[in-house]
Parts: C-alpha cells; sequence; structure tokens
C-alpha cells in the first residue's frame, strides 16, 4: 500500500496513517536491536539497521536521521546510505565473519550439550540466506562484486 506523491505535501495530520506508525514502531525495534547487536557478540546489528531503515525511511524520515546522527550509529550511516557497488574485501569480510560466528556458537552450543539438530537446521539455513544477501547486495552494474581488482 504506497502513498500518493501529492500526500508528502499534505499536512501532518493528514499523513498519519495506521500503517504509518506501525511501520515506525517495526523501525524503533529494529534499531533498538541494532544497538544491542553493536554492543552484543553474535547478534548482528546491519540487518537491523537496514530493516530499521527502510521502515522508517517509509514512515518517519526524520526519525531515521536522528538515530543515524547518535555516535553509535554514525559509522553504519554512511555503509547503509551509500549507493556504490560493496567492494569484493568487503563481501569476503562479512561472509567470513557470519560464518564463523556462526561456527563458533554452534561449537559452544554443542559443547555444552545444548544444540539440537532443530537448531542447526536453522542456523545453516539462516547462513545460507544470508550469504545469498551478501553475495547479492549492491553488486556493481556489470555484475562484479565492486571496484576495480576485485572478483567478478
Amino acid at each position: 500500500m504506497k502513498e500518493p506523491v501529492e500526500s508528502l505535501n499534505a499536512p501532518l495530520a493528514a499523513r498519519v496513517t495506521p500503517y504509518r506508525w506501525g511501520l515506525a514502531g517495526v523501525g524503533v525495534v529494529c534499531f533498538a536491536l541494532g544497538a544491542v547487536g553493536a554492543v552484543t557478540p553474535l547478534l548482528p546489528t546491519t540487518i537491523f539497521l537496514l530493516i530499521g531503515s527502510f521502515c522508517l525511511i517509509r514512515s518517519c524520515p526524520r526519525l531515521e536521521d536522528w538515530f543515524f546522527r547518535r555516535r553509535l550509529f554514525a559509522k553504519y550511516a554512511g555503509f547503509i546510505r551509500s549507493k556504490g557497488p560493496m567492494p569484493a574485501a568487503v563481501r569476503r569480510t562479512a561472509l567470513g565473519m557470519m560464518w564463523l560466528s556462526l561456527s563458533v556458537s554452534g561449537a559452544v552450543l554443542a559443547l555444552t550439550g545444548r544444540l539440537t539438530p532443530m537448531m542447526g537446521a536453522v542456523a545453516a539455513g539462516l547462513g545460507a540466506v544470508g550469504t545469498v544477501a551478501i553475495l547479492r547486495f549492491r553488486r556493481a552494474p556489470d555484475g562484479g562484486a565492486g571496484p576495480a581488482g576485485t572478483i567478478h
């Protein structure tokens, strides 16, 4: 459900809808989870900031801008708001760190006897989805992974 462009010029009271409140709520929750992830090992940060940014830019751009001006999120703002392709080195690092954290988490759970087959399957499935997302995120226009000297 997309609002017409003309509604953006309407008074604020006319633009406030339950849909926008819902998006703003999801966005704030995602930024809160991202804040926890920024200081907690093994909890992702970037994915929550991407989802939160997506929701807030559609519901309350000023609130998104406020979050990204906070010191905790400022370093992520440049990456999330940039339009350029993701460099291959960053792509490789993201994949390596994601799989390392999944492996360490799995090993700790296995050593403590708390890893169930379902947990392992879910973690592997989420890792596969994350791998596809990272490999497809902001590719260079020619289909390559980034600037010159990177993999294609």
